[in-house]
């Protein structure tokens, strides 16, 4: 139960921390002009970048974390999973998933020329593809999250593992 108290108060917070920064970010001095007089540069850029990179760290080492925890927990259980649910097969599809999207950011990013943002910044064409796959992993790994969670609160799973008599 303590668990679950610790990780309702993480999503609260960190709903709540994401929502202070955009209503910031939205609110103070946003129309800005930048230099050239045509593009807008929001005042409190800097503190939407700082909140994403905070959020991608905090991200990957509780990903590190769970993926350490898990391999310790399971590393011993050769006995049939009691609640049914594939957790092997689903760890695995998400591997998959963002190695595949690794790979294929990688090939096809070979080659690409260089180009030049409008800020003057050279930017390398594969890692802009790179990117472009891991965005598309994100949003596809969201949707299996989403399913996963009505699936889960279906009761279908535990259910169709529970031994019938």
């Amino acid at each position: 139960m303590k668990l679950e108290k610790i990780s309702s108060i993480a999503l609260y917070s960190c709903i709540g921390v994401g929502v202070v920064c955009f209503l910031l970010f939205f609110l103070i001095d946003y129309n800005n002009m930048d230099f050239d007089g045509v593009h807008v540069s929001p005042a409190l850029t800097d503190l939407i970048l700082i909140l994403m990179y905070a959020l991608f760290f905090v991200t990957a080492g509780l990903t590190i974390w769970s993926l350490v925890r898990g391999a310790t927990i399971n590393s011993g259980n050769s006995g049939p999973n009691p609640t049914g649910i594939p957790s092997g097969k689903i760890t695995l599809c998400t591997w998959g998933t963002v190695i595949a999207a690794l790979i294929i950011g990688l090939i096809s990013g070979l080659g690409e020329d260089a180009y030049t943002t409008v800020s003057g910044v050279t930017t390398s064409g594969g890692m802009v593809t790179v990117v472009d796959m891991w965005l598309m992993t994100i949003y596809i790994l969201a949707v299996i999250a989403v399913v996963a969670v009505v699936v889960s609160m279906s009761g279908y799973l535990t259910k169709s593992a529970t031994p019938k008599e």
